[in-house]
């Protein structure tokens, strides 16, 4: 039985808020406009002419009325007397069609061929009222007729009412329904712009502080504090962030602790983290290893992305035993030890490169553990200072470091209070005449100290200052705008 693959769907094209706030807008106004416009065309004005004829044709049956009954010579005086109470034109024709009085006209030309006239004197007297509207043949404008015979073979009373002002009045009626339409057209357009600066902005920026936190960049903050949802989404991220910043901290207090078990291990020891960066890595590791200087990372990601620990790797985390594993590399390198994987409840798995013994000191530049001494922060930046306190006191330059954390140095023979002084001497030097503070950011991290300095010293810098603390772990580096120097935590 062979399946036939689902087809996909077609995601429908994405439609901006304020585009949607429009069309929102839009679909209440045609709601409630175009019903009101389709009945003041249509409906409307039929209802106020057929209004005006049935008033017209009540007026009508009642004039007709008064009249009754008439002396034949006295009729045209009567039809006078009540079209001087009635505001409709009044008119009396003979049964012949000839005009026997009008109110309005003086023309005495016959009506016979009138529409009106001619269904009256075809119905019942006093009962039957033919209406007509049509355009006046004297006036020109548009008027309803309501006619009735008095008595058979009689006369034809007929009252005519203008109705071109019940017409015009509709036309306007119609003209304010499509000037609300068109406000409330504009109104929607200006509220969705609206809703674009009150709503998309802080919608954007929330965004786009989500975008930063995932980018890594824990201190982003929406700071929205609007009572609405956007609102309560932002200050969700904020809360987010802040705790994500508290986690990490435990966290890295943890790898801190981590790295400090490790470099008192007298065996070699490397912690790698799942993406193949070193965690923490003692003296003995960087010396069976050779890791000296700025090479120590790639080295560690070299021995990390190698065939045969990429399989003790997968070997010991299968079974939960430690794996033997041998580095073999350059210069004839051959590394023997052990790899354990491990695990930690909510992360990834860390993996542990563990030697079987000590190396010798010869096999490396770098210091033996036995003369590496642990010295306070503070105590390297007083060494520092007094090194470099003729140059600064030439240059009239003082440091400011904005933290001096209470965490201790793997220093030996005072290299890293040298390296300071160089650094302070360089900065100060190229600061001469620009300026009198040197200002110093202090960041602790799990195995090193980072310090960064917005000023860039001469040339030979570097190269004067890696010789010095590189086989202690430290690492120097300068960019077009600071520089970043790394003393390594005991």
């Amino acid at each position: 039985m062979e399946l036939t693959p689902r087809p996909r769907r077609r995601s429908l094209p994405r439609v901006p808020l304020p585009a949607k706030l429009l069309i929102s807008y839009l679909v209440v106004v045609a709601t409630a406009a175009v019903p009101t416009f389709i009945y003041v065309r249509s409906a409307l004005q039929a209802d106020l002419l057929e209004l005006a004829e049935g008033r017209l044709r009540e007026g009508t049956r009642r004039a007709a009325s008064g009249l009754m009954p008439f002396q034949e010579r006295e009729l045209v005086d009567r039809t006078r007397q009540i079209s001087s109470v009635l505001l409709q034109r009044v008119t009396l024709v003979s049964a012949k069609g000839e005009l026997l009085f009008d109110s309005e006209s003086l023309s005495r030309e016959t009506h016979a061929d009138r529409p009106e006239i001619r269904a009256a004197l075809a119905g019942r007297p006093l009962l039957d009222v033919a209406v007509a509207r049509r355009a006046s043949t004297s006036t020109g404008r548009e008027t309803v007729y309501a006619a009735t015979r008095l008595i058979d073979g009689g006369p034809v009373l007929r009252l005519a009412d203008h109705v071109d002002d019940v017409v015009s009045a509709a036309a306007d009626l119609k003209g304010f329904a499509r000037n609300v339409a068109a406000i409330a057209i504009t109104l929607a357009i200006a509220l969705s712009l609206l809703a674009a600066v009150l709503v998309m902005r802080p919608l954007q920026r929330v965004a786009q502080t989500a975008r930063l936190l995932a980018s890594g960049d824990l201190t982003a903050s929406a700071g929205i504090k609007t009572n609405d949802e956007v609102g309560d989404a932002s200050r969700a991220l904020d809360q987010m962030a802040v705790d994500l910043r508290r986690r990490l901290a435990n966290a890295g207090s943890g790898d801190a602790v981590l790295a400090q078990l490790v470099d008192a291990l007298p065996v070699p020891c490397v912690i790698i983290e799942p993406s193949g960066e070193p965690l923490a890595l003692n003296g003995p590791a960087r010396r069976a290893l050779r890791l000296e200087g700025t090479s120590a990372r790639r080295r560690v990601q070299q021995v990390a992305s190698s065939g045969r620990f990429r399989r003790a790797v997968a070997e010991a985390e299968a079974d939960g035993d430690p794996e033997p594993c041998v580095i073999v590399g350059d210069g004839g390198l051959r590394f023997e030890g052990t790899v354990h994987v491990l695990k930690r409840p909510g992360a990834p798995p860390l993996t542990v490169l563990l030697g079987h013994e000590a190396p010798e000191d010869a096999a490396s530049t770098l210091p033996s553990a036995g003369v590496v001494e642990p010295r306070s922060f503070v105590d390297v930046v007083q060494d520092a200072r007094e090194r470099s306190r003729t140059v600064l006191q030439e240059s009239h330059v003082m440091v400011e470091l904005d933290d001096e954390p209470g965490v201790l140095l793997a220093d030996v023979d005072g290299r890293l209070g040298r390296t300071l002084a160089l650094v302070f001497e360089g900065c100060a030097k190229a600061l001469a005449g620009k300026g009198d503070v040197l200002a110093v950011d202090v960041h602790v991290e799990p195995t090193r100290v980072r310090l960064v300095v917005d000023v860039i010293p001469g040339e030979g810098f570097v190269e004067a200052i890696r010789p010095v603390i590189c086989p202690l772990g430290g690492d120097v580096t300068v960019s077009e705008s600071e520089v970043r120097l790394w003393l390594p935590r005991a």
